[in-house]
């Protein structure tokens, strides 16, 4: 069992857009995530897999989780973010084939008290690195 809670509960998500399966690890500056690629779901090409570009929501949904972590120590509810952009979305392959697990870390670079931040975010398949990007992202305000 995962001391981490459900994406359900860190995530505004739902399904079926909710990607990550769950959160593996969580500091004060870093995510670890996975998503298990299953066939069957909005997004499956003919065999069931997941096309690659689909890879930047899975680094941003990792984020997701992390600033999600962040709010449940401190009794806040989930928050919605904005995937800004990156420069540069990097992928060694096409397709993620279905019935895999990829693995996501995210790095925190930067965050001010404006909501703007960047993080470092990699994508791993059987332990090797299979795609990078730097994400930008926008936190909403909280509103007590």
């Amino acid at each position: 069992m995962s001391p981490f809670p459900p994406p359900e509960a860190l995530l505004p998500h739902r399904a079926p857009n909710l990607l990550i399966s769950g959160v593996t690890e969580c500091t004060t500056d870093h995510v670890a995530a996975y998503a298990d690629i299953l066939p069957g779901q909005w997004y499956s090409d003919a065999e069931g897999g997941m096309p690659a570009w689909v890879g930047i929501e899975l680094m941003a949904q990792a984020i997701a989780a992390f600033v999600g972590m962040e709010g449940r120590r401190n009794g806040r509810p989930p928050k919605i973010g904005y995937l800004l952009g990156t420069r540069a979305y990097r992928c060694d392959q096409a397709r993620f084939p279905a019935h895999t697990r990829i693995d996501i870390k995210a790095n925190l670079v930067f965050r001010d008290d404006s909501g703007l931040g960047a993080f470092d975010c990699t994508l791993h398949h059987n332990g090797m690195q299979i795609a990078d990007a730097t994400l930008k992202v926008y936190e909403t305000p909280d509103h007590d």
